[in-house]
Protein backbone atom coordinates (compact mmCIF):
# COMPACT_ATOMS: atom_id res chain seq x y z
CA UNK A 1 0.00 0.00 0.00
CA UNK A 2 2.95 2.81 0.84
CA UNK A 3 4.60 1.33 -2.64
CA UNK A 4 1.02 2.31 -4.58
CA UNK A 5 0.91 5.75 -2.72
CA UNK A 6 4.41 6.58 -2.95
CA UNK A 7 4.04 5.68 -6.96
CA UNK A 8 1.28 7.71 -7.12
CA UNK A 9 2.85 10.95 -5.74
CA UNK A 10 6.00 10.28 -7.82
CA UNK A 11 3.60 10.44 -10.86
CA UNK A 12 1.66 13.35 -9.40
CA UNK A 13 5.18 15.40 -8.87
CA UNK A 14 6.37 14.43 -12.30
CA UNK A 15 3.27 15.94 -14.20
CA UNK A 16 3.62 18.92 -11.98
CA UNK A 17 6.85 19.56 -12.77
CA UNK A 18 5.87 18.83 -16.98
CA UNK A 19 2.92 21.29 -16.66
CA UNK A 20 5.19 23.84 -14.51
CA UNK A 21 7.81 23.80 -17.51
CA UNK A 22 5.23 24.49 -20.33
CA UNK A 23 3.87 27.22 -18.04
CA UNK A 24 7.21 28.51 -17.80
CA UNK A 25 8.54 28.43 -21.23
CA UNK A 26 5.34 29.81 -22.36
CA UNK A 27 5.99 32.74 -20.10
CA UNK A 28 9.39 33.22 -21.12
CA UNK A 29 8.67 33.12 -24.40
CA UNK A 30 5.69 35.75 -24.20
CA UNK A 31 7.42 37.79 -21.73
CA UNK A 32 10.50 38.01 -24.41
CA UNK A 33 8.50 38.81 -27.33
CA UNK A 34 6.75 41.34 -25.34
CA UNK A 35 9.74 43.28 -24.07
CA UNK A 36 11.79 43.31 -27.13
CA UNK A 37 9.35 44.39 -29.69
CA UNK A 38 8.68 47.16 -27.40
CA UNK A 39 12.12 47.94 -25.98
CA UNK A 40 14.25 46.85 -28.02
CA UNK A 41 13.39 48.85 -31.43
CA UNK A 42 15.08 52.53 -32.63
CA UNK A 43 15.57 54.34 -34.88
CA UNK A 44 18.25 54.48 -37.32
CA UNK A 45 18.73 57.96 -37.52
CA UNK A 46 19.03 58.47 -33.39
CA UNK A 47 21.96 55.35 -33.46
CA UNK A 48 24.02 57.47 -36.14
CA UNK A 49 23.78 60.91 -33.77
CA UNK A 50 25.60 59.10 -31.10
CA UNK A 51 25.22 58.62 -27.30
CA UNK A 52 23.97 54.93 -27.98
CA UNK A 53 25.50 53.37 -25.08
CA UNK A 54 22.93 55.55 -22.67
CA UNK A 55 19.98 54.89 -24.43
CA UNK A 56 21.17 51.25 -24.63
CA UNK A 57 21.58 51.33 -20.47
CA UNK A 58 17.91 52.59 -19.93
CA UNK A 59 16.58 50.18 -22.39
CA UNK A 60 18.54 47.39 -20.23
CA UNK A 61 17.29 48.78 -17.13
CA UNK A 62 13.76 49.05 -18.22
CA UNK A 63 13.83 45.42 -19.85
CA UNK A 64 15.25 44.33 -16.26
CA UNK A 65 12.95 46.08 -14.42
CA UNK A 66 9.81 45.16 -16.48
CA UNK A 67 10.85 41.52 -16.75
CA UNK A 68 11.04 41.07 -12.79
CA UNK A 69 8.09 42.85 -12.44
CA UNK A 70 6.22 40.00 -14.39
CA UNK A 71 7.72 37.65 -12.98
CA UNK A 72 6.80 38.39 -9.61
CA UNK A 73 3.17 38.98 -10.28
CA UNK A 74 3.46 35.79 -11.86
CA UNK A 75 4.68 34.03 -8.83
CA UNK A 76 2.56 36.05 -6.65
CA UNK A 77 -0.56 34.71 -8.84
CA UNK A 78 0.35 31.17 -9.35
CA UNK A 79 1.53 30.69 -5.50
CA UNK A 80 -1.62 31.69 -4.50
CA UNK A 81 -3.48 29.58 -6.91
CA UNK A 82 -1.85 26.33 -6.35
CA UNK A 83 -2.26 24.11 -3.85
CA UNK A 84 0.05 24.46 -0.72
CA UNK A 85 2.11 21.03 -1.77
CA UNK A 86 3.10 22.49 -5.14
CA UNK A 87 4.14 25.73 -4.01
CA UNK A 88 8.13 24.49 -3.89
CA UNK A 89 7.38 24.00 -7.41
CA UNK A 90 6.80 27.53 -8.33
CA UNK A 91 9.50 28.46 -6.30
CA UNK A 92 11.61 26.60 -8.27
CA UNK A 93 10.32 28.17 -11.57
CA UNK A 94 10.74 31.37 -9.98
CA UNK A 95 14.48 30.97 -8.74
CA UNK A 96 15.06 29.39 -12.58
CA UNK A 97 13.31 32.58 -14.09
CA UNK A 98 16.27 34.44 -12.80
CA UNK A 99 19.28 33.24 -14.18
CA UNK A 100 17.18 33.29 -17.36
CA UNK A 101 16.97 37.08 -17.33
CA UNK A 102 20.73 37.14 -18.29
CA UNK A 103 20.03 34.64 -21.45
CA UNK A 104 17.02 37.27 -21.91
CA UNK A 105 19.03 39.96 -22.16
CA UNK A 106 21.72 38.75 -24.30
CA UNK A 107 19.43 37.60 -26.96
CA UNK A 108 17.47 40.71 -26.70
CA UNK A 109 20.62 43.15 -27.32
CA UNK A 110 22.64 41.51 -28.88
Amino acid sequence: MDYFFFMQKTKETALAMFIGAIIFLALELAVYYVLSTWLVPTDPKLEEEGGTIVRSWNKVMYFTLAYIAIVVSALLIASSQVPREYRRHVMFWFYLSLPTLLVVLLLAFS
